[in-house]
């Protein structure tokens, strides 16, 4: 078109309110709820009515839903074609290798795969800190809880791996029948499980899990029995019974030596993925097949009691079911009865009985005999339910008073009520029952039992008190063993009062039964009292008194763990080889210059809001420290919204757009909305208008709107790649490749799978929308092999993990958005990384290049480091010291590039002049492209059109951006003068630099330092210097910190002695993250910063003054929600039965609270009853409380942020205001607002 041509006429309006699109969005998104949703690949026959029409639309490909092969050659060719014209402006690089395009000699690289193995090995710990109910982004994605240094202490303990290889075969009758893993790892047999010999395809008992059957059964009953096997060949026909050949010396020798203090329970710990149900299950089978499930009345009268497994959900419950029926003899195991909303037997399952929530309530006749101790066959019931619905079926704490109405009394189980006993009871994900005022712990410690088993690959979660829950389950019975003995009881009742009088237990056999007082209640509420409500524990004092515990009541080892074969300790057994080989790789994806003005355009925007909010933070003129503490919890909500913002832009800029659009015409796309448009069968066809922008043509071919999707989509651009070059790309013959792509925000994994599914590839998202059922299937589809079934499955962060196993059939996985928490997104990833996983397995890490991603990886590394800091101990020492030395080249390199040269001449922090190009003309700013809507009318837009009424209105939730999503910028427009000024002072101040801030010392500029001292470093620099400051000069000199020094050439060479130091131990530590990642680099980031090239000048000009304005960092926020999570675990205590509990009682007065505290529980009364009662002796001992003696009650909800409606930062207002005198950032966190 000429240039003095008049602009086409727009075909649509832009991003504003209007009839067009709200309409629109009507007509195509919020129709009536369909009957049958469609699941799977798009069906073209459904939506043209010819052939001819579809062969068209296809560019001539014949195409059918069911014709897999010619629908993949068309989704190669067609990715191809849409791709081509991004290239080479748009690129992909991957890294991942160690000491990738670095010339390696043999010996480096042995020493290099050893490296790899043992990082992998010690990084199992954060797959491990599960938190199986899923990732809840919105109120977590500022600050992930500290992972406990208690939790890495126990992950290294020498304490819990359990007895020899060799003398548990032994006992259990096993054999080897073959090899598994990479390493070749033992695969046994036994005779007790005939069905399970390792051959064709069935399972077989490895390493662990034989050790674990056996150390579980000696916690339960001490002294391990005789196992009488009922083989045939014993069998006597002539008497019909069984005579069994005597028990061998060695044999014997053997069984005593495996005898443990008795302690009627255990905590199975290891890690995840090691085969801890299919452990458990066979344990169940052998002590009910010999009768060891019983309660022994006397010498012939023995009570039968049924099993009770409780799963952390129906999913889980459903696939316990599924191996018992797998793994048990129908001698064993009788009756599986499951019930749950939604539960279901398979045709398959015929010991299985499914009972309604009526029929559990009154309990069929049939099943009478369950609850009848005489009779045998009681014992061989295994009931198994999800823990909540258990609970909510069984516990309650509501009574009538005498008006009729319901008040709040003492928590009562109905089952204990009606005399309803268990032999064994097992709580599988037992994290679910560590806090002990809920009622699903009530609902297990209100029942009579006589074993308890707990699993769980975290037996602190988040702090040293989440033991107590499962250590007061564990006790009872172990205290009424001991006191039968009632001397022996009063001795040790006498000699073990506080925690460091357990290390007497040392000088006692393992298998006294003194050792059972390790597991008293009242000396671990002793040991874990002084950290409650605190992320913080010593670590030296931790370990020496928790050592006793783990000895007595945790199993745990990981894939890293050596067991010992014999008594002896001759050889060792590494169970490495049990998981399969990880390689992880970064992508980092290259922007083409359009999609990057675009994107710099809105980053910029997001960056102007986020910092005026932290300008805000701490200046509340308000008297009110409460109304105070409301006001800084709505900012953080505020910075919550953008961070998702930020998030969305980074990934598409079409969605970022999208989010917009909708929000202004009455809809949006938070999970409400995205389920919305699945309920009503929305296709990427429809969804395509809505991406056209004002003067876009409409798209003709599957290949324009292929183009469309990925126009300003760069995550997209590599999944599509990606799915070519590997998921389509299957030899002739070959099964069906699979990929999981792990998600964060709802509607990306919609578009995502729109658009795979538009091209006629069967992808699903596991979405928190699914019933359990439609979960099993998708799980089940996914892991299935067949042409048809899930070919590409989303798994969001925010859906519970458990039940997820997703290796059978998939060893590949995309990370398309970084999860904040570190654990979180590994934990994601390892769905595929299981025993049985029978290929190597690659994970790709997808990162926008000057984007947001940057900072999120700073924050998620930094919010892993201090947990990391506490596994520095014993190998890895070695580990990390290999590490800083192999990567010394790194520092070297950068001391010798010009780069660094001149920072050391100047010492100058400042962003160079002329390093960012401004566009003052504004047309870079997509935003300001689209509100000015040249030419665009309708007569339904009219400018006088009635306003909706208040309850009608749409206001985009929670958006610190004004309506049209620009910034008010307000006084913050420099004037011309005021400019001149500002150019004149940057001038004066680029030329004299920032290396009067280090008086010219290269010491000083150069001192080894950690993160956190940089960023306080920043903050302490003159406005002016943080308005103009360059983050990559900074983390150049960071670099530069670990070069030698004396200042020579010499390379630099790392001792253990050196991990001492925070800021070594620390570069180690990221060191091993970046092996982790397949990152070539994770920067230092106080802020959502990027390097801006494309945008105006004036807008620079806003952030500049609001980068010297705003005193506060990203980790300041971090901090102060930190604070307010630890000032809510003081009011809201989650642990309540430590607020009676103080220093001064003795263990009898602890034993006596714990035992009230199960029945009166942690209702408002009992809150205020405990406080009173806690309050005199600590006044009485002068020990104030951590708020100063003060507990101001508030009921805690669950909720994190307030559902008030939140102002937006105005940067107009209070331009002049001054700070309140508490200093607002050190004084927000000490206050929280009332509910």
């Amino acid at each position: 078109m000429d240039e003095d041509s008049p602009p086409k006429r727009p075909l649509r309006p832009g991003v504003r309110k209007t009839k067009y699109w709200s309409q629109l969005i009507k007509d195509t998104l919020m129709e009536t709820e369909v009957s049958h949703i469609i699941h799977g690949r798009l069906d073209p026959h459904q939506i043209f009515e010819s052939q001819d029409e579809i062969k068209e639309f296809y560019s001539g490909h014949d195409i059918h839903p069911s014709r897999i092969i010619d629908n993949e050659n068309f989704a190669r060719w067609v990715i191809g074609e849409a791709l081509e014209g991004y290239q080479p402006d748009s690129s992909f690089q991957v890294t991942g290798n160690i000491m990738q395009g670095k010339s390696v000699t043999m010996s480096k690289e042995s020493i290099l795969k050893e490296i790899s193995d043992a990082i992998q090995a010690d990084g199992q710990q954060d797959i491990d800190a599960e938190g199986l109910n899923g990732f809840k982004e919105a109120d977590s994605d500022i600050v992930q809880d500290v992972s406990a240094a208690t939790e890495s202490i126990i992950a290294a303990s020498p304490n819990s791996l359990g007895p020899p290889i060799e003398p548990c075969a032994s006992y259990l009758r096993m054999e080897k029948c073959g090899t598994f893993g990479r390493n070749n790892l033992t695969v046994w047999k036994s005779p007790f499980f005939p069905h399970l010999d390792g051959q064709e395809g069935r399972k077989g008992f490895l390493d662990n899990q034989i050790t674990a059957i056996v150390w579980i059964m000696a916690n339960f009953l001490g002294e391990l029995p005789w196992l009488k096997p009922k083989f045939p060949e014993f069998w006597n026909k002539e008497t019909r019974t069984y005579e069994f050949p005597g028990e061998t010396k060695e044999a014997r020798k053997d069984r005593k030596r495996l005898h443990r203090p008795r302690y009627f329970g255990a905590i199975l710990a290891d890690s995840m993925g090691m085969g801890k149900t299919f452990t458990t299950i066979a344990c169940l089978d052998i002590m009910a097949s010999h009768h060891l499930n019983v309660v022994k009345v006397d010498e012939r009268n023995f009570k039968h009691c049924p099993m009770l497994v409780l799963a952390p959900n129906l999913i889980v419950a459903s696939q316990w079911v599924e191996e018992i029926e797998q793994v048990t003899n129908v001698r064993s195991i009788k009756k599986i009865i499951l019930s749950g909303d939604g539960a279901r037997a398979t045709e398959t399952q015929r010991r299985t009985r499914v009972l309604t929530a009526k029929e559990f309530r009154e309990w069929p006749p049939d099943l009478n005999y369950v609850w009848d101790e005489d009779d045998p066959a009681a014992s061989r019931v295994i009931i198994v339910m999800s823990i909540d619905t258990w609970g909510s079926r069984t516990c309650t704490n509501q009574v009538l008073d005498e008006n009729g109405q319901i008040k709040e009394g003492d928590w009562r189980s109905s089952f204990t009520e009606l005399g309803r006993r268990f032999s064994i009871v097992v709580v599988d994900e037992a994290y679910k029952i560590r806090h002990t005022t809920t009622r699903c712990w009530k609902s297990v410690a209100l029942l009579e039992r006589q074993f308890t088993l707990l699993i769980t690959a975290t037996p602190c979660m988040n702090l040293l008190t989440d033991l107590l829950g499962p250590v007061r389950l564990l006790w009872p019975k172990a205290e009424k063993y001991l006191q039968e003995n009632a001397s022996r009881w009063d001795r040790m009742d006498k000699r073990f009062e506080e925690p460091e009088d357990l290390e007497a237990l040392d000088d006692m056999e393992p298998h006294d039964d003194h050792q059972l007082i390790a597991g008293r209640p009242g000396i671990m509420a002793k040991l874990v009292n002084k950290y409650k409500a605190q992320n913080v524990v010593d670590i030296q004092e931790t370990r020496m008194h928790l050592k006793y515990f783990e000895r007595l009541a945790i199993l745990r080892r990981a894939p890293s763990s050596n067991l010992h074969w014999d008594w002896k300790g001759s050889k060792l057994v590494c169970l490495d080889g049990l998981l399969p080989n990880v390689y992880n790789f970064t992508v980092n994806i290259q922007l083409d210059r359009a999609l990057e003005e675009a994107y710099q355009g809105a980053h910029i925007d997001l960056l102007i809001n986020y910092m005026g909010v932290l300008k805000k933070i701490g200046k509340q003129r308000v008297k009110s420290q409460k109304k105070k503490s409301k006001e800084v919890d709505q900012k953080l909500h505020f910075i919550t919204t953008l961070y998702h913002k930020f998030q969305l832009a980074a990934a598409s800029m079409d969605i970022f757009r999208l989010e917009k659009l909708f929000s202004l015409n009455g809809f949006g796309i938070n999970a409400e909305h995205v389920q919305c448009m699945r309920n009503t069968n929305v296709n990427f066809l429809r969804l395509a208008p809505f991406l056209l922008e004002p003067h876009d043509t409409k798209p003709k071919t599957a290949l324009d709107h292929v183009r469309l999707a990925i126009r300003k989509s760069p995550v997209l651009r590599y999944i599509l790649q990606h799915v070519k070059e590997y998921v389509l790309d299957r030899k002739p013959g070959e099964t069906i490749r699979k990929l999981l792509i792990i998600e964060s925000r709802p509607v990306l994994a919609y578009y995502y799978e729109l658009v795979l599914q538009f091209l006629l590839i069967n992808c699903r998202t596991l979405h928190a929308g699914l019933s359990g059922e439609r979960r099993r299937e998708l799980i089940a589809s996914f892991n299935d092999s067949d042409d048809h079934s899930c070919q590409i499955l989303i798994q969001m962060y925010a859906v519970g993990f458990a039940g997820s196993n997703l290796h059978k059939n998939c060893a590949r996985v995309l990370v398309a958005t970084q999860a904040h928490s570190f654990p979180v997104q590994m934990q994601a990833v390892h769905r595929v990384i299981r025993v049985g996983q029978t290929k190597d397995v690659e994970v790709y890490r997808l990162k926008v290049n000057n984007s947001y991603h940057q900072f999120r990886e700073s924050q998620q590394v930094e919010k892993i480091l201090p947990e990391l800091g506490t596994r520095a101990q014993g190998s890895m020492v070695d580990v990390l010291v290999q590490l800083l030395n192999l990567f010394q080249f790194e520092i070297d390199e950068a001391a010798n590039s010009p780069e660094a040269k001149e920072l050391m001449d100047t010492m100058n922090l400042l962003v160079n002049q002329g390093e960012v190009v401004g566009n003052d003309d504004g047309n870079s700013n997509q935003q300001e492209e689209e509100a000015e809507e040249d030419g665009w009318s309708e007569e339904d837009d009219d400018d006088d059109e009635e306003e909706e009424p208040p309850e009608k209105r749409v206001r985009r939730e929670n958006d610190p951006l004004s309506e049209t999503g620009k910034h008010d910028e307000g006084s913050l427009e420099p004037e011309a003068d005021e400019s001149d000024s500002h150019d004149d002072d940057l001038t004066t101040l680029r030329n004299e630099g920032t290396a009067y801030l280090f008086g010219g010392d290269y010491d000083q500029f150069l001192r080894l330092k950690p993160r956190t001292a940089y960023y306080k470093e920043f903050r302490g620099f003159p406005s002016e210097v943080r308005s103009h400051f360059s983050h990559q000069k900074n983390n150049l000199r960071r670099l530069l910190s670990y070069s030698s020094p004396d200042g020579s050439a010499t390379t630099r060479v790392w001792t253990a002695k050196d991990l001492n130091k925070s800021a070594v131990l620390e570069r180690a530590m990221e060191l091993t993250l970046r092996v982790r990642l397949g990152a070539n680099n994770i920067e230092m980031l106080p802020s959502p910063q990027i390097h801006f090239t494309f945008v105006p000048e004036r807008k620079l000009q806003i952030l500049t003054k609001l980068l010297g304005q705003a005193k506060y960092t990203a980790q300041d926020i971090d901090e102060l929600i930190q604070k307010n999570k630890e000032a809510r675990a003081r009011k809201g205590d989650s642990k309540g039965e430590l607020r009676a509990i103080h220093e001064h009682m003795t263990l009898e007065e602890i034993d006596e609270s714990f035992q009230n505290d199960i029945t009166k529980g942690d209702t408002k009364q009992s809150r205020k009853r405990k406080r009173q009662e806690a309050e005199e002796p600590a006044t009485a001992a002068n020990d104030e409380a951590p708020d100063g003696g003060q507990d101001n009650e508030v009921e805690d909800d669950g909720r994190f942020w307030d559902d008030s409606d939140n102002e937006v930062w105005n940067p107009n207002e209070d331009e002049d205001e001054e700070e309140d005198e508490d200093g607002g950032i050190e004084g927000d966190g000490e206050e929280v607002p009332e509910e």
